[in-house]
């Protein structure tokens, strides 16, 4: 019996692989460039200079979430192609991925307690964390048809 590939194709997982890598590349460069701005907006405004080394911390933890999550999602894509999403580990990339989603998404709600600014600014932190909040039951649920997944080819393949 000859067997289909499910998972993406060879061109659809090279796309996938270099999408992630530009916006790690993107993440890396907008972290590299927290530094000058935060330096500069600390001297245009001294009366919130005290905030630059929070903000910046935050700010730079978000970026590594947001490396942590590219990188699970490269090895889960990796993981489709190779057959082995079915895997215990594929199940731990996904609890990594929502246990980063979480962490960014405390992250992000914590800014508001430094945020002087205008109310513009705190509504897009708003916005920021019910999307993190969102992303993170949607990715709950998608763990759950993994696992449920798993457990019916594991019940398919003793059938076979």
């Amino acid at each position: 019996m000859e067997r289909t590939e499910i998972g993406p194709s060879t061109a659809a997982a090279t796309a996938t692989w270099l999408a992630i890598g530009l916006l790690g590349i993107l993440i890396l460069v907008s972290g590299a460039t927290l530094f000058p701005i935060s330096e500069s907006l600390a001297v245009e405004n001294p009366e919130f200079a005290h905030l630059q080394a929070p903000l910046l911390a935050l700010a730079l933890a978000v970026g590594l979430c947001g490396e942590t999550l590219l990188v699970a999602t490269a090895i889960l894509v990796g993981y489709i192609r190779q057959d082995r999403i079915f895997g215990h580990t594929a199940a731990r990339m996904v609890n990594l991925l929502i246990l980063t989603v979480v962490l960014a998404t405390i992250l992000t709600a914590s800014t508001l307690a430094f945020i002087p600014g205008p109310p513009a600014l705190a509504i897009v932190i708003v916005v920021s964390v019910l999307v993190g909040i969102t992303l993170t039951l949607v990715l709950i649920v998608l763990r759950s048809l993994l696992q449920r997944t798993a457990l019916m080819r594991a019940e398919l393949d003793e059938v076979v």
